[in-house]
This record gives C-alpha cells, structure tokens and sequence, in this order.
C-alpha cells in the first residue's frame, strides 16, 4: 500500500454498495450488500440481541415495533440473515444509536446502558421536565391550622388532609413546612419573617445538646409554637434573634414535637440597609490592614 494511504474498510464497503447501484450492477440493494459481505461482517445481529437484552425485549416484542415476523428477529442474531436498511435505520432511530455504530461496532452492554441513560435526559430536555431527581411531598402547616394541628397531630387522617407541597429535596425522615408567627427572628429587616414557611425534619428532645447551638428549631407544646435559636450551655432554651424578645426553655413535659429548621421559602426580599453596607466596607478594609501588617512582620523576621 502506497506510503500515507489508510485503508478505511467501512469505508470500502460503502463505495462498493454505490458503485453497484449506481452502474446497475445488481438490481437491489440486498444484492450489493451480500457483494459487501466478502470485505465486511456486519454487527447487527449481536448488537440487536444486546438491544433487547438492556431493553428486556422478547423476540416477539422487538419484532412488532419494527413490523418484523419473530423468527426474522432469531435469524439476525443467529446472522442467518441480516435485516433491510430500512429496518436498520429504524432501529437504530429508536434507541439512540447512530447506523455506523450498530453496523460496525460490538456494541457492549455497558455501552448501551450508557445510551439508554443520555437518551432518557434528552428525552426529558426536549419535553420541557427537568430531569428525574429526588423530592419529597411534604404537608403544610399554615397558620391557621395550627390550633387543629395542635389538637389532631396525631390523627393520621387529619394529617393526610393538610395540603402538599413538593420540594426538590430528597424525602428524610418525618417532614413539614410550617408557617412562621411572629417577628422575634427578624433584626434590621432580616431573618425569618412573619409569613414565612419553615422546612422542617423532626427531631426527638434526646437529641439535643451543645452541637446543635445556635440552630434554628420549632417547638410545639401543648400550647403554642415557638422558633428561636437553640441554647443548650445551662439548660435547652430558644432565643429569638430580635433581643427585644425574651427566651423560651424548651418544657419537655409540655413538648408535643420538635422540628429542625433546614430552610424557608420567603417572599421577603429586603435589601441590606446602608449601616450593613458601611459595616462591611469596615470589614474589608481592616482585613486589608492586618495582611498588610502581616507582611511587614514576615519582612522583619
């Protein structure tokens, strides 16, 4: 072979088949592919019983997508006998896969699994749905179903006729949304606000100790309920972020429930005030100075 030529056999292989129709050689295309089969042995079979294999596809239910009789099906795999190029477009159409590779290429099952799971995001791409992911249903407490609540918790009934809401956060434990009361979480316009609706996973009272500080939980006695940051250094006690509120000490033969706070979902959308701005202009200066400094030391040893 002369230097810098590369022998392409796929490509042989398809120049044989045009150059046969073209010149009407042979009369049909299945004519000029049994020319080709002397240079090229044809994957198709193989690949089509791995298809059905990643798919769990009978014989009989391969050969009613495509309109084909079920012992054609058996033949392919068998390469008694290899299907029109119709039929191979077909295929390769409805799984994903490009012709050249189900042709030329021993497809493994890894491969196609891998296919499968690209096709199924794409699919979804162009449907308009995100992607499956995991999330979790979770019922509502809104404020005035509180008193129900506090009276029903138990009820499961009750619990099943809350309103639902679905969240893009993967179902863990017991889960609620609550609806915040009150304004002792908000200091300069941030925080929690009255309104706001709580994400919260159950805890039990054991639980608590000095890891958990300055977390944001929910109590429910057997009167109201009451959010604030936990303190346990003396004794477990909520405490509102606003210091015109006072503390709460968590009663646990008063308690019904306790809920961590993981999030909230706010329609509040305050900017920082202009004091917050100027606090951390002050900020980013002073870390300024001390690098400075730092690098004078350095400098001096």
């Amino acid at each position: 072979m002369p230097q810098g030529l590369i022998f392409n056999h796929d490509r042989l292989c398809f120049e044989l088949i045009t150059l046969c129709l073209r010149n009407k050689y042979v009369k049909s295309f299945r004519v000029a592919q049994k020319i080709s089969n002397y240079f090229y042995m044809s994957h198709i079979g193989q690949n089509i019983k791995r298809i059905r294999a990643v798919r769990k596809l009978s014989q009989a239910k391969f050969a009613e997508l495509f309109n084909l009789a079920r012992p054609s099906v058996g033949a392919y795999e068998e390469g008694r006998a290899e299907p029109k190029i119709q039929t191979v477009i077909e295929i390769a159409h409805y799984f994903g896969l490009s012709i050249d590779l189900l042709l030329t290429k021993e497809l493994t099952v890894k491969e196609l699994y891998s296919f499968n799971l690209v096709n199924q995001k794409l699919d979804a791409l162009h449907q308009g749905v995100p992607a499956q992911k995991d999330t979790s249903k979770v019922s509502l407490v809104s404020q005035a179903q509180q008193l129900n609540y506090l009276v029903n918790h138990e009820k499961r009934d009750y619990l099943e006729r809350l309103p639902k809401c679905e969240l893009p956060y993967p179902p863990k434990g017991k889960q609620r949304l609550f609806e915040m009361v009150g304004d002792h979480m908000v200091v300069d316009q941030q925080g929690i606000h009255h309104g706001d609706f709580l994400f919260c996973e159950e805890i039990e009272f054991s639980d608590l100790n000095e890891n958990l500080n300055e977390e944001v939980l929910l109590a429910i006695t057997k009167e109201v309920f009451l959010v604030g940051r936990l303190n346990c250094d003396n004794r477990c006690e909520l405490k509102p972020d606003n210091p015109g509120f006072k503390s709460y000490e968590i009663d646990e033969s008063r308690l019904i429930e306790l809920w961590l706070v993981k999030g909230k979902v706010s329609k509040k959308l305050n900017s920082p005030k202009k004091i917050e701005e100027k606090v951390h202009s002050v900020e980013e200066q002073l870390k300024v100075l001390m690098q400075r400094m730092e690098n004078i030391e350095q400098k001096n040893k």
